[in-house]
């Protein structure tokens, strides 16, 4: 495998939304490659395929069926939660529990504040891909035994 495949297996795994960064980080460590600059490319990644979903997602208002969903959840009580530090929380640790796609999607859906799920979105890339750099070496021997059976 090339320096070149390294990385792009590296970026391909952080913006699929089933692996995401923790599964990204642990494959670039696993690859060789220097953690710090894994942690910047997943984190960058991460935040961009975000922010272009969270402006994509908008697009869809105009269709009846989906628009009549999401004012049929936005009259909920979660838009309270949603509308104070909720987002904040669950943009932060959600990617921890669903995944950065998946809180991304529910969120939009529900009628958070594009701008505000854009700068959540930079915090999260910024706390949480470190943190996942930090947790990453105790499962690096996992992936190297997978590693040993795929013949990479």
């Amino acid at each position: 495998m090339t320096l070149f495949d390294k990385w792009l297996a590296v970026v391909l795994a952080t913006l699929n939304p089933l692996t995401g960064r923790g599964v990204a980080i642990p494959l670039g460590m696993g690859f060789g490659l220097p953690i710090v600059t894994v942690a910047l490319v997943s984190g960058i990644s991460n935040f961009v395929l975000a922010v272009v979903m969270i402006l994509f997602i908008d697009r869809f208002d105009h269709i009846p069926w989906i628009k009549n969903y999401i004012e049929k959840k936005r009259g909920q009580k979660i838009t309270g939660f949603i509308q104070g530090k909720g987002l904040l929380y669950s943009v932060v640790l959600g990617p921890f529990v669903l995944g950065t796609f998946t809180v991304v999607l529910v969120f939009q859906a529900l009628g958070a504040d594009r701008k505000r799920m854009i700068l959540y979105s930079l915090i999260s890339a910024i706390i949480v891909t470190p943190l996942i750099a930090l947790i990453s070496p105790l499962f690096l021997d996992v992936f190297k035994q997978y590693k040993a059976l795929l013949h990479f």
